[in-house]
Formats: C-alpha cells, sequence, structure tokens
C-alpha cells in the first residue's frame, strides 16, 4: 500500500540522521496543516460508474475524488444488508460502509452529492408504486377484521351464559386474526437526519437495512449530542457488524433486528470532523474507527467558469444502473453470500498480512490501531461493492475474481491515506502557526542548541507569552524538528535543508497541478 502523493512521486528520504555523540534523529514531520494525498483510484469502477464519477467531477469542477466518495456510499446504499462476502470459511463481511467526504464551505459539496444519489430517490419511488396496492389492501382486511372483532366482542358480552364460553372463544379468534394482519409500509432506502430511535423503526420497518445518505453533517452532530449527552450508539456500532438489535419500549410494540445493515454516507465540513473525531465517548467506542473518510483537494482559483456537462447518455446509463440495483435488491428478504475465487483468495490473505505488519512497532498503522484492525473486513467489503457493481445483474451468481480483490486493495491504500489525513485534521493543533514562526527563526539565525529563556527573547514581539514558545517547541519536538536534551534544546541538523525541501515539494505541486488544469 505504497502513498504517492498527487503528482505520482513516492516520498522518500535516509532513515534518520546523525548529530554528534548524541542519539540519531529521524526524519521530521512536516509541519504542513495539509498532506499530498493519493488521487482516487476511479479506474478500479467499471465503465458506467467510472465515467458517471469523472464526468461529475469535471461538470462541478471538484476533485475525483468527492464523487468517488459519494459513488461508494451509493453501492453501500443499494447492496448494504442484501449482500455478505465469504472472504474465507467461518468469516462473513456485510458489505456497508460508513464514509465521510470532508471539504470545506464552498466546494459544491451539494451538486456532487445529488448527481450521484438522484437514482437513489427513483428506486425509492419505484418501490413504493409497487407496494402502494398491497399496503391498501392490507389496510382494508385490517379494517375489516377489527371491525369484525369489536362486534364478537359486543356479542360475547351480551351472550347468555350457556353461550358465553363459545361466544369469548370467537371474541378472541377475531382479535387474534385482526392482530395478525400487518399493514406494511413504504419501503424506504435511505434517510437523510434521524435520531437513533427513528433509525431503528425505519431498519426494523426494511429488512433490517437503511441508509443516511446526507450533503450535510447532521448526523455527527447528533452522535455528538444534539438531542442527547448521552446518544443511543447501538444502532451504528451493531448497524456496522450486523449483531442483532433489540428495543423494548413502554407503551410500544418491542422490535427486534437479528442482522441490521446500515450504511452512511455524508459529507461534512472539517470542523464537524474534529468536533466528531475529537469526540472521547465517540472514539472510546469505536465509532470513529468504523468510518472511512475522503479529503478531496480543493480546486478553487483553477476551476473552469464554464464546464462540459455531463452527457446525458452517462447519466442515463448510471442513473439506469443505480435504480435497477437498488430496487432489485431492495425486494430481498435475505442476504447472497459471495464467495472469492482460488485466485483472489491469496491477494487478500496476501494484503491483510501486510496490514499486520504495518500494525507492528515502526509500522505505518502503528498510530491508528483502532481502525487499522479493522481494514481486512474494509478490504473484503470494498471487494463486494466492486465486483457488483461490475456485474450489477447477476453478481451474487458469481465469485469474486482476482482482478476485483486487487482493487479493493488499491482503493484500500487510498483510503489509509485519508484516513491519516483526516486524523491530522482531528488532532489539529492551534500551536502549528507559532510553531511554524519558531522553525523559521532557528533555521534563519542556525540555532543548533538553546534554551527556552533564550528562544523567548528571540521571538518575544510575534510570542510574548513563554506559555506560547513551550506550546511550539512541544509541536515542534512531537514532529522531530526539535529535542529536549541535558537541559537544553537541539534543532535537527538537517532541519534547513529538510524545511527547503517541504517548500520546494508544495511549490512543484502547484506548478504541476496549475499545469494540468491549463491542459485540460
Amino acid at each position: 500500500m505504497t502513498v504517492t502523493s498527487v503528482n505520482g512521486r513516492t516520498a522518500s528520504g535516509p532513515a534518520s540522521s546523525g548529530s554528534g555523540d548524541g542519539p540519531m534523529w529521524e526524519i521530521p514531520v512536516p509541519l504542513s496543516q495539509t498532506l499530498a494525498l493519493p488521487p482516487f483510484p476511479v479506474d478500479v469502477f467499471p465503465g458506467w460508474l467510472a465515467d458517471m464519477v469523472t464526468a461529475t467531477a469535471r461538470f462541478t469542477q471538484t476533485d475525483v475524488a468527492m464523487a468517488g466518495g459519494v459513488a461508494l456510499a451509493v453501492l453501500s446504499a443499494c447492496a448494504g444488508g442484501r449482500l455478505e462476502i465469504e472472504a474465507r470459511p467461518g468469516w462473513r463481511e456485510q458489505v456497508n460502509l460508513f464514509l465521510a467526504v470532508v471539504a470545506d464551505p464552498g466546494e459544491r459539496k451539494s451538486p456532487v452529492h445529488g448527481a450521484l444519489t438522484d437514482p437513489l430517490e427513483s428506486a425509492e419511488k419505484t418501490l413504493g408504486a409497487k407496494t402502494e396496492a398491497r399496503i391498501a389492501e392490507a389496510a382494508a382486511l385490517k379494517d375489516i377484521a377489527t371491525r369484525q372483532a369489536e362486534h364478537a366482542k359486543a356479542l360475547a358480552a351480551k351472550a347468555d351464559p350457556a353461550k358465553r364460553d363459545d361466544a369469548t372463544a370467537e371474541a378472541l379468534a377475531a382479535s387474534v386474526a385482526a392482530e395478525a394482519i400487518t399493514v406494511p409500509e413504504l419501503p424506504r432506502l435511505f434517510a437523510d437526519d434521524a435520531t437513533p430511535e427513528q433509525l431503528v423503526s425505519l431498519m426494523a420497518a426494511n429488512g433490517g437495512r437503511m441508509a443516511v445518505i446526507s450533503d450535510e453533517g447532521g448526523v455527527f452532530d447528533m452522535l455528538a449530542g444534539r438531542y442527547s449527552s448521552a446518544p443511543n450508539l447501538d444502532p451504528y456500532l451493531k448497524g456496522h457488524v450486523g449483531r442483532p438489535i433489540r428495543v423494548d419500549r413502554k407503551g410500544r410494540a418491542a422490535e427486534y433486528i437479528a442482522r441490521p445493515a446500515l450504511t452512511v454516507g455524508v459529507m461534512i465540513q472539517p470542523s464537524v470532523l474534529r468536533k466528531f473525531g475529537g469526540n472521547d465517548d465517540l472514539a472510546g467506542r469505536g465509532l470513529v474507527a468504523r468510518f472511512l473518510f475522503v479529503l478531496p483537494a480543493s480546486l478553487a482559483g483553477w476551476r473552469e467558469t464554464d464546464p462540459d456537462p455531463i452527457p446525458d447518455d452517462v447519466r442515463h446509463r448510471y442513473a439506469t444502473q443505480v435504480h435497477d440495483l437498488a430496487a432489485t435488491l431492495a425486494e430481498w428478504t435475505d442476504p447472497a453470500v459471495i464467495t472469492l475465487t482460488p485466485e483472489a483468495a491469496p491477494i487478500r490473505s496476501a494484503a491483510a498480512a501486510e496490514v499486520e505488519r504495518q500494525l507492528r512497532p515502526g509500522g505505518t498503522l502503528r498510530d491508528v490501531p483502532d481502525w487499522a484492525n479493522k481494514l481486512g473486513g474494509t478490504m473484503v467489503r470494498l471487494a463486494g461493492l466492486l465486483h457488483v457493481a461490475r456485474r450489477p445483474g447477476d453478481g451474487w451468481r458469481h465469485p469474486i475474481e482476482a482482478d476485483t480483490m486487487a482493487d479493493a486493495v488499491k482503493l484500500t491504500g487510498f483510503l489509509v491515506a485519508h484516513y491519516k489525513a483526516a486524523r491530522n485534521t482531528i488532532v489539529a493543533d492551534t500551536a502549528l502557526g507559532p510553531a511554524r514562526y519558531v522553525l523559521g527563526v532557528l533555521v534563519d539565525k542556525q540555532i543548533s542548541a538553546f534554551t527556552v529563556r533564550e528562544l523567548h527573547r528571540r521571538v518575544i514581539r510575534q510570542l510574548p507569552k513563554s506559555a506560547d514558545v513551550a506550546a511550539a517547541l512541544d509541536a515542534l519536538a512531537q514532529r522531530g524538528w526539535v529535542r529536549q536534551r541535558e537541559g537544553r534544546w537541539e534543532t535537527h541538523p538537517r532541519a534547513a535543508e529538510l524545511a527547503k525541501a517541504v517548500d520546494t515539494l508544495t511549490n512543484d505541486l502547484d506548478t504541476a497541478f496549475s499545469a494540468v488544469q491549463d491542459t485540460d
């Protein structure tokens, strides 16, 4: 899962640097607020989906990662709860995802979201039209049976003592018969903003499955305590893994969902991500670690003013495929089980082994163990979604092939890089600005060793409080630019060289990106 920058280059460099007789220095972490992230691998999608994602990105002048992330959520809304992937005997994964696309205000999230989710609404209307006749029939039968039961009870109450037992038995039978008639509700594929209690009822009424699909992050606000200081997380925690949900409420019928499957596909702002990810209760209970994050690059400043619209044939083909897939799978009562081909199985196994290695000390996933521990299952879920996208008409009748599994691994690598970037956003430190200033002073003045007091005298105009200097040094130390040794602070011996390299890389990326826009 090599992570490359957006211009295709792979980060490289020596692992450490010496400094006199002291311990070895590691390569420091850049102080940039953003990281160069890999582009969305749109080639993992089949033509009908890749064309729509690409055309939507061009029309809205947004990073293709934004449309790609929404497309994954749409596939999950279609197939979640209706397909299970048997990665190996005894281990099955559902294909529902929790995914959030993170972008600043004004980045055109709503147009992208609308273009890709509209077919879900169309499929929901189709299912509703099919169900309306059954609803009307069941409602009429229930009304007749209820009236008959009431009449039977009235007769039983007035019956002669000799006939009362028989009349009572008939009244009870009529009441049971009336209660047994269930009036179905209009089918739902997704909700926009629902409380956990409403979500359970929606899942119970729709075969255990539901999707929360929204171009806003209201669900995150709710989970963070908008309506309650202790929100019920069970629909999300159990709905992700498919564990049974049982709810008993006073004065209402109990709700039991044997195999829940919840999809979450939302678009949020970085501030919402920080609030959600920084909630210790949500993180401690494992909810944050269940999410995949996609952080599209901003194209503001390079956007075309009159881009080509989405071609009609591309939009129509996409709408037809999503509509038919969603409407077909929604009517199933039991999930289909899909296996891996003998050629696909070792690809999954090798990727899972690599994840395990990267969880070791010094590994690239060591700092996100709670999330990375779920990567094996995530890869399998992604493989299932890519498989059904490639065979929307009969994917449940065929095993997942090697190239699909390989593409799922490729997509997982993209999501690893974006999750780590999201994590940096979550823990963004207000000391980074002062830290960059302090590092600039240390580099410009060629200060290799110093005390806090000595440094404070140098920067007192910009950082009048000693606590500000201490916070900046702490941020630099956490990222490896400085360290404390024997009562004094030391600056990384290659700080000037490495800081210049970061600036050069940033400028190169801007130049390369601008050139790409010009050629387009």
